[in-house]
């Protein structure tokens, strides 16, 4: 499990589109292609001949057996007291230590073990002095996993700059292994987040590290550590790049980055049935930007009583979905920030709409209890069928999938759990898709 906001954990394997991340304040990237400029979607790139077993393995099931306990787990909202009392204890413990450690005295694996200890204080500041201090000793057995918490450290600080420098610097004086793959994923997901177009400055920097990664066609490991990434994994962190070009417009840019990754992958690439499955998922989806909306066939709307179960057909300036599954506590617990937004955006007009569906994929699931969904009467929630997730390529969650006011997709991945708070994820999407003319979403 990794936890990037509320822990100090260092940047790890996530696998959805776009992290759990603490945005930064940053300038908003270049405008979105009005609808005049419409670009034709990319067809899916072409897989290749792969060895993946026709049966799911036993370690696959696990995974997607687990999956609905570790995206709730990742959310401290949805521990119980006992463990965030325990988490508090651990975390108290730590930052003592850290405030009565002098780095000078530790050296090697000591200081390297310092800079975790202080990171899970959350003494920012003494977790990436100690955590430089490493680097600038030269040892190679943690260096790449010290460059990381410096870059973490630095985020908490607001000193997003300086991350996206050490991101850079790592590219440059590290082979590209899995500890850099994931430490870069973080902050470039971090950086989109933040509407910062610096994203796309780093993914720009990796893209021939990691096409070269994937030419391998095998997992990619740490050449320190046990750290793996694998295939499909690194496939949808290489085609981040692809989304980043599209939300800044540069289509032509965008298929040449398609191209590269589809291509990178040789026929004989160790494919797992998870690993496929990753990279069917990003290759409809980024498929679907610039498509037109699908049709939602909602059955009920937790609004009240008598609204309609319905996504309105005028898209106003923006629509915007947030798609989970039944079992997701905190995204329902998303809807109330999400209908703030709808009332705040009412006059624009911005739409908004959880689309909650139950998850059949999880044998011998239950349907929500009546009494969950009374906690969510009065949101602009909508329950849709279960196939709904298959027309999006769901797979993690919450999944946003943002449309024009002509109905044309033009964000789709996974949102934050603030997304609709303040000067959240959502109204940077919506303001760079807008442009800077039609002003950004009002927000309570």
């Amino acid at each position: 499990m990794c936890l990037m906001v509320a822990l100090p954990a260092l940047p790890c394997a996530l696998d959805a589109q776009t992290p759990q991340t603490e945005p930064a304040a940053t300038p908003k990237p270049a405008q979105m292609p009005t609808p005049s400029q419409e670009p034709t979607p990319a067809p899916p790139a072409a897989l290749p001949e792969q060895n993946a077993p026709a049966v799911e393995t036993p370690g696959a099931i696990y995974k997607d057996a687990m999956r609905p306990l570790e995206v709730v787990r990742m959310s401290l909202d949805n521990w119980s007291d006992a463990e965030l009392g325990a988490l508090g204890v651990g975390m108290h413990k730590a930052k003592e230590a850290c405030d009565q450690a002098k780095p000078e005295s530790y050296s090697g694996d000591d200081l390297y073990d310092l800079a975790r200890l202080c990171s899970f204080g959350q003494d920012w500041n003494a977790a990436n002095t100690a955590a430089l201090d490493y680097v600038a000793g030269g040892l190679d057995a943690h260096r790449a996993q010290a460059y990381a918490l410096s870059m973490n450290a630095l985020v908490h600080i607001n000193a997003v700059d300086l991350a996206v420098g050490t991101a850079h610097e790592m590219l440059r004086k590290l082979p590209y292994d899995a500890e850099v793959a994931y430490a870069v994923r973080y902050m470039k997901e971090t950086l989109e987040q933040a509407g910062d177009p610096a994203a796309l400055t780093l993914a720009a920097q990796e893209h021939p590290a990691i096409v070269q990664a994937l030419a391998l066609g095998t997992p990619l490991k740490a050449a320190h550590g046990d750290a793996v990434i694998g295939v499909g994994p690194l496939y949808e962190s290489a085609m981040q790049m692809a989304f980043f070009e599209r939300y800044a417009g540069d289509d032509a840019a965008a298929a040449g980055t398609v191209a590269d990754v589809a291509g990178a992958l040789p026929k004989d690439a160790v494919i797992t049935a998870e690993d496929k499955q990753r990279i069917n998922t990003v290759t409809t989806q980024y498929g679907l930007l610039g498509a037109r909306l699908p049709a939602i066939d909602p059955s009920r709307s937790l609004m009240s009583a008598t609204a309609k179960a319905q996504v309105n057909p005028d898209f106003g300036v923006a629509t915007v979905l947030v798609l989970f599954p039944d079992w997701c506590v905190q995204c329902r617990n998303m809807m109330k920030t999400l209908t703030a937004f709808v009332v705040a955006n009412r006059e624009v007009p911005i739409h908004a709409y959880g689309l909650m569906f139950p998850d059949e994929s999880v044998t011998g699931a239950q349907p929500l209890p009546e009494a969950k969904m009374k906690e969510m009467q009065g949101t602009a929630t909508l329950l849709v069928p279960a196939e709904t997730a298959a027309t999006f390529a769901a797979l993690d969650y919450p999944l946003g999938i943002v449309a024009d006011k002509a109905g044309l997709i033009r964000f789709i991945g996974v949102v934050p759990g603030d997304a609709f708070n303040g000067d959240g994820y959502i109204d940077k999407v919506i303001t760079r898709m807008a442009g800077k003319t039609s002003g950004p979403p009002k927000t309570e």
